[in-house]
């Protein structure tokens, strides 16, 4: 059975691992807009044994590949890239974080216990619209915000969550050009309905700013610890 320790690793080696796989794929995808890469496109063969094997076909390869090339604007090679990496992100990190270990109090300490828990909602939150999502547009459910909600409510805290984090303050540790980087996000949890789209209420930007920050959160704790 793993330790606290052990699985605390596991789960922050998850967000280093898909915040590199992030840029990586963000770099793909930006390649495959510039230059025609479909008649690179060849089968890839997976052995399961010697006698079984699965194929990755070429033909559904070059079908994202052309795509990509002749309607760059579409960006769904890119969708699917970033949105992978942020549910991912945030997953790893909501566990890492509700686990009674070093690396809570780590950021516990960081943002006092009131900003803490309005990260933490806030990373849940992205996690349950991106697990649960079948819409194009990424239109919430019910069950995306409403056990968030009642968890602030219970805690008497405010829906109307406003979580700023600016780096030369926050985490000075962390050697930054500019005093001033870093990002506010808002989400009011007692206005969300069955309407909202979530892409309203975060932008790309912000999301990416959030993944940035869980990136960085396992940076320092690795060199303080």
């Amino acid at each position: 059975m793993q330790t606290i320790d052990e699985l605390i690793e596991d789960a922050i080696l998850l967000v280093e691992q898909n915040f590199y796989f992030l840029h990586a794929g963000e770099f793909f995808a930006k390649l495959a807009k510039e230059e025609e890469l479909s008649s690179k496109a060849q089968d890839i063969i997976i052995c399961k044994d010697e006698i079984t094997s699965y194929t990755i076909h070429s033909q559904f390869i070059k079908v994202v590949l052309q795509d990509a090339y002749k309607n760059p604007n579409l960006g769904m090679f890119e969708y699917f890239i970033e949105f992978s990496a942020i549910r991912s992100i945030c997953m790893a990190m909501v566990e890492a974080i509700r686990l009674e270990g070093d690396f809570r109090v780590f950021i516990q300490n960081v943002l006092g216990e009131e900003r803490f828990e309005d990260f933490y909602d806030i990373l849940s939150f992205i996690r349950n619209v991106l697990s649960h999502n079948v819409h194009s547009e990424i239109r919430l459910s019910f069950k995306d915000f409403d056990g968030t909600k009642r968890r602030i409510f219970r805690q008497r805290r405010c829906p109307n969550i406003i979580f700023t984090f600016i780096y030369s303050a926050d985490l000075p540790s962390l050697a930054l050009l500019e005093n001033s980087y870093g990002f506010s996000v808002h989400a009011d949890f007692e206005k969300m309905n069955e309407e909202s789209l979530f892409l309203d209420i975060f932008s790309t930007w912000e999301l990416l700013m959030i993944c940035e920050l869980c990136f960085n959160f396992v940076q320092v704790y690795r060199v303080q610890k």
